[in-house]
């Protein structure tokens, strides 16, 4: 596998999640190129090994078992392309770098996405979104990978997509996404999200290990209102806690494991359906290896 990218063995994935969990996996490849990842994914198939492909697990919760396969990490797919208004982006760009490299160009439609802690490859597949906006606006077309192995690039119109949702996801793999940008003053742009984010940052608790908004917002209250009005701040399943801060995030007090976050999201789930007969949805994704 070394001759498609860059091959680590026996790699534990705690320190790769945002919330700091994670079991061990027999290897995790960073592909050099787009062909590179054809060729290991032929490889793979050939020898029936197992892989994921994960981008920076910031909306990701990952089983604390040992996944005797292959993580595929997109880190080399880190280009970004400019010109004009027309912005291409590899998959393993983080956003915050994306949104900085586009301001600095006075290119300022994504500066919506400043704080997301996720790649390009992923935000584009679970359609992040920030303050009433979601990345798919700006999509003009994605290049991927598709369940033939095959490279191409599907426009916008190709894509079905919705609140945290995609067609991209489990059909294809994203190489890199082109975005429609529009002109304006980055300073005026750099204010006001400067002052989103300071709220965000005393509403929401940033500063620790969470997998971010852990349930879609219901149509008729947010979610964290809702967990709060059922009494579950505080509430705790071994190192697993309902943030103090916001209802809405489950955070890792140090030593949370997969299953204690397992068994509080379906305690507030449980409490949701019980006393409000409201169908609380997760927004993350929950890998089991098995």
């Amino acid at each position: 596998m070394d001759k498609y990218g860059i091959v680590l063995e026996n790699v534990s994935l705690k320190n790769l999640s945002t919330i700091n969990i994670g079991g061990t996996a027999k290897y995790l490849v960073r592909p050099y190129s787009y062909v590179d990842l054809t060729k290991l994914l032929d490889y793979l198939k050939e020898n029936d090994m197992k892989y994921y492909i994960l981008g920076n697990a910031s909306n990701v919760l990952l089983d604390d078992s040992y996944f005797d396969g292959v993580i595929i990490k997109l880190d080399e797919f880190n280009s970004i392309d400019i010109d004009g208004n027309i912005v291409t982006a590899g998959a393993g760009v983080m956003l915050p770098k994306l949104v900085n490299v586009c301001l600095q160009k006075e290119l300022v439609s994504l500066a919506h996405f400043s704080m997301i802690p996720g790649t390009v490859g992923g935000s584009v597949v679970g359609n992040a979104g920030a303050y009433g906006h979601e990345i798919m606006e700006y999509v003009k077309e994605v290049k991927v990978i598709d369940k033939d192995n095959k490279i191409k690039t599907l426009t916008k119109d190709d894509i079905s997509f919705g609140y945290r949702y995609t067609s991209l996801k489990d059909n294809y793999i994203v190489l890199s996404a082109t975005f429609i940008c529009e002109k304006g003053n980055p300073i005026e742009v750099l204010s006001d999200i400067g002052t989103r984010n300071e709220k965000r940052k005393d509403t929401q608790p940033l500063d620790k290990p969470s997998v971010g908004s852990i349930f879609r917002n219901p149509d008729d209250i947010p979610a964290g209102r809702l967990i709060e009005e059922l009494g579950l701040k505080g509430t705790k399943v071994g190192g697993a806690v309902v943030s103090e801060k916001h209802a809405n995030f489950i955070i890792n007090d140090g030593d949370a494991t997969f299953d204690d976050v397992i068994k509080l999201i379906d305690k507030i789930k449980k409490e949701a359906k019980e006393k409000r007969n409201i169908d609380l949805v997760c927004e993350p994704t929950i890998v089991r290896w098995n």
